[in-house]
């Protein structure tokens, strides 16, 4: 009898410890997957553009950008004119679009003016000036990621003349945020976008 009930537990741990082992691992990948997603949440919340974030309290932002030679233009534009090489100005502006359905940042810079049109050299590294919030953007969005995700998003190998994914267009980071990046010597579209929903 006692070996029956031996045999009938030994029976039973090799079927418990598979399934207990096979639970395990699904939590594990679940927990592992929820915070890479948490991770890369906070992370894309904080990252500033042009000094604000999507945290940035809507009363603090206009200040900040003024601070930064911005000049208001109306309630959600921002602009910055400074002189270039070659009589030619950078223009940069900031818009900032904040409704009950989401809120988003969306920083450009381009190139205008000038009596010489030739082109900038090819190989120009980005600006100072905006080099920080692209890489701050792109390590969040493409690094440390599988290959088939940095794909999926698009995500160009990094160089000191260009920082960009998605392919010049918007792209879905999560369920809440999207993100745009192109960067380069003559223009940058740098932008993040928080879905309330």
């Amino acid at each position: 009898m006692n070996n029956m009930k031996w045999q009938n537990s030994w029976q039973g741990c090799f079927i418990r410890k598979p399934i207990l082992l096979w639970i395990t691992t699904i939590l594990c990948i679940a927990a592992s997957q929820g915070w890479t997603s948490s991770l890369e949440k906070r992370t894309l919340e904080t990252i500033e553009i042009e000094g604000i974030s999507i945290n940035t309290p809507l009363e603090m932002i206009g200040e900040i950008l003024q601070a930064r030679d911005y000049t208001k233009i109306n309630e959600s534009l921002y602009t910055k004119q400074e002189y270039a090489d070659k009589g030619r100005s950078t223009i940069s502006r900031v818009e900032v679009d904040d409704n009950p359905a989401f809120r988003q940042i969306t920083y450009y810079r381009g190139m205008s003016g000038g009596r010489n049109k030739s082109p900038t050299a090819r190989d120009a590294p980005i600006p100072d000036s905006d080099i920080d919030m692209a890489q701050q953007l792109y390590h969040s969005v493409c690094m440390n990621i599988s290959d088939e995700l940095q794909n999926a998003r698009g995500c160009d190998p990094l160089t000191p003349a260009t920082i960009k994914f998605g392919r010049a267009q918007w792209i879905q980071i999560d369920d809440h945020f999207s993100a745009i990046l192109t960067a380069s010597d003559t223009h940058a579209t740098i932008g993040i976008r928080f879905s309330r929903d």
